[in-house]
């Protein structure tokens, strides 16, 4: 499965309370579901960002914008992330993927 913001495309959506992030450089997006009865397949962006080890960003609570989220999207069950792997990228180089993506879209939690 995958889908696309922009013209990136991103792995997932994955429900973030079943999903165990690879040890990859990234763009990830968070997304929820806001009619998942009767549209399953929409998603709205809730935030963009970049890391150079997707299994040490710490995507639970830990996260700094996870209450932002969990704001946006009701309940944990209710948060997808989607990843765009960028194997040996520097961080400027995933920093400005992520800046198009949120001057695009401005996801209501990156501030």
């Amino acid at each position: 499965m995958s889908i696309t913001w922009g013209d990136v495309k991103f792995e997932g959506p994955y429900r973030m309370t079943e999903w165990d992030p690879p040890r990859r450089a990234a763009v990830y997006a968070i997304m929820m579901q806001p009619d998942p009865k009767n549209k399953p397949r929409t998603y709205r962006i809730l935030y963009f960002g970049e890391c150079s080890n997707l299994s040490e960003r710490g995507f639970d609570k830990s996260h700094d914008k996870h209450d932002c989220w969990l704001d946006n999207a009701g309940s944990d069950s209710n948060l997808y992330t989607g990843i765009h792997r960028m194997a040996n990228s520097t961080a400027g180089q995933r920093q400005e993927v992520e800046s198009a993506l949120i001057d695009r879209y401005s996801p209501a939690c990156n501030d």
